[in-house]
């Protein structure tokens, strides 16, 4: 009777060790797949604003081509993927397929060195990038005869070489709201009426708008807040204009749940100074 009990019970011994084994795998799989135990997905942010060469400007926000290079191969060999804020769009909306481990590489201000220093990088391991430009810098830009990579920007033409390469994405940095006065970037003013400031929010995105649509082909459906600064009232406004994700300047890793979690993206800050295992890890990215 108990040898008869034991060869009856060790299928089903062996179909819960099988099941066991196959849970663990799920689990792990999740991991790798930047999702938490409920399916979410976390998709850091690095945010860069210029590559430059020059060392005496290497400092908060600006790093050197040496060090883009390295952070994006460190990124690849723990087993990143660049994309850009549409992949990720586009994965919520309509299920469109994300690596496993995704990472999105920004560059904000719109400086000439995207084009000249970052792209080269980029393209070279495979990776993508969203630039950030503000319209009336851009527009600036384009009047200039002799462009300086440490202190240009990106004009028209350069937009479009980064969007012909297919690895980079732009989004509006507003047209002229890129300041720290009386207003700080596209905060409300005190004492400035609901009215008045959704006017003036919404003329310069227009403004910007036209300035992408006419002189570059395109309109951007991502917008970043300047410094990253923003009240419920801006984020309303900003999103009523048509924007699909907006990046803020709040550190932290983006846990994706909806189309909701697009909007005022978390991102880290990428200072020279650092080795790339120092930052990443310090952050909690591996």
């Amino acid at each position: 009777m108990f040898l008869t009990f034991r060869i009856n019970k060790l299928p089903l011994v062996i179909m819960s060790a099988a099941a066991i084994i196959i849970g663990l795998v799920l689990l792990i799989c999740s991991r790798l797949s930047g999702a938490d135990e409920e399916g979410e997905l976390r998709v850091p942010v690095i945010m860069y604003h210029s590559i430059s060469r020059d060392e005496k400007r290497l400092g908060e926000y600006v790093v050197s081509p040496q060090v883009f290079e390295e952070d994006i191969i460190w990124l690849s060999q723990h087993g990143y993927t660049g994309i850009t804020v549409n992949d990720l769009i586009m994965h919520l909306r309509y299920g469109t397929k994300l690596p496993d481990k995704p990472v999105i590489i920004t560059l904000d201000d719109g400086h000439l060195n995207a084009l000249t220093r970052a792209l080269p990088i980029i393209k070279k391991h495979g990776f993508k990038m969203t630039v950030s430009c503000v319209a009336s810098w851009c527009f600036a830009a384009g009047e200039e005869a002799s462009p300086d990579e440490n202190f240009s920007y990106l004009d028209a033409k350069d937009i479009k070489k980064l969007r012909e390469s297919g690895l980079v994405e732009i989004a509006c940095h507003t047209f002229d709201m890129h300041a720290l006065d009386e207003r700080r970037g596209v905060l409300r003013m005190a004492g400035e009426r609901y009215e008045q400031y959704r006017s003036h929010l919404l003329g310069d995105i227009f403004k910007a708008q036209r300035y992408f649509r006419e002189s570059c082909g395109f309109e951007p459906n991502v917008f970043t807040y300047p410094y990253g600064l923003c009240s419920g009232d801006t984020a309303q406004i900003v999103k009523s204009a048509g924007f699909a994700a907006t990046l803020g300047c709040e550190e932290g890793i983006n846990v994706i749940k909806d189309e909701s979690s697009l909007y005022g993206l978390k991102r880290l800050n990428r200072p020279y100074g650092e080795t790339s295992e120092e930052f990443f890890t310090a952050r909690g990215i591996a």
